[in-house]
């Protein structure tokens, strides 16, 4: 009995169904190669928010009783929050946090740090001081806490028995309370409250 071969007819149909399992199967792959990438993205920036938002708790949520001592300016500040200082595109604001960790006193410098933050160019950055007294013209060192900012706005508690939020504050006294809002393009409003421990 002699074998029978394929004719032409059999091997287009071949190849075409071939090439539509192929191209079914291309699809599929880029459609979950571009959703993995998305996905990424997606807890990257996540991620992003989160570590700025640990940051500026933690800033906050240990914002010292302590006048600053520049030299030459400010002597009496305990905080300094208004718009536009620090060439920020928005608020600014500048205070002493305490729990700067310093293991068993190891390092060249105290528990205490000055740490400033503003808007600039849709970031929102952090500057920090290498003292908490800094020499006079000293500039911070900023850094990116996160991107993509629109808009960083504060007002602030000013009694224990009122609930009221005011965009002005006394700067010889810490506030009760800091209320934070930022303004992300790709996710919204974010809104923190913080209050203040006062020991006078």
């Amino acid at each position: 009995m002699r074998n029978r071969g394929f004719t032409l007819i059999e091997v287009m149909i071949s190849i075409f169904i071939f090439s539509i399992l192929a191209t079914g199967a291309y699809e599929i792959l880029g459609s979950a190669v571009m959703t993995d990438e998305i996905s990424g993205k997606k807890m990257q920036r996540l991620g992003e928010i989160q570590r700025a938002v640990n940051l500026l708790d933690h800033d906050f949520e240990q914002m010292a009783y302590r006048r600053n001592r520049y030299p030459s300016y400010g002597s009496t500040r305990y905080i300094w929050a208004e718009k536009n200082i620090f060439n920020s595109d928005d608020w600014g604001v500048e205070f002493v946090r305490s729990g700067f960790f310093n293991p068993g006193a190891m390092l060249d410098r105290n528990e205490l740090q000055r740490v400033v933050y503003r808007l600039k160019d849709n970031n929102l950055e952090r500057g920090t001081y290498s003292r908490s007294d800094p020499v006079q013209n000293q500039q911070p060192k900023w850094e990116v806490v996160i991107s993509h900012v629109t808009n960083f706005e504060l007002r602030f508690r000013v009694a224990l028995n009122s609930l009221a939020w005011y965009q002005s504050i006394n700067s010889n006294r810490l506030p009760v309370g800091v209320e934070m809002n930022l303004t992300l393009d790709d996710v919204g409003k974010i809104r923190r409250e913080y209050y203040v421990v006062h020991y006078d």
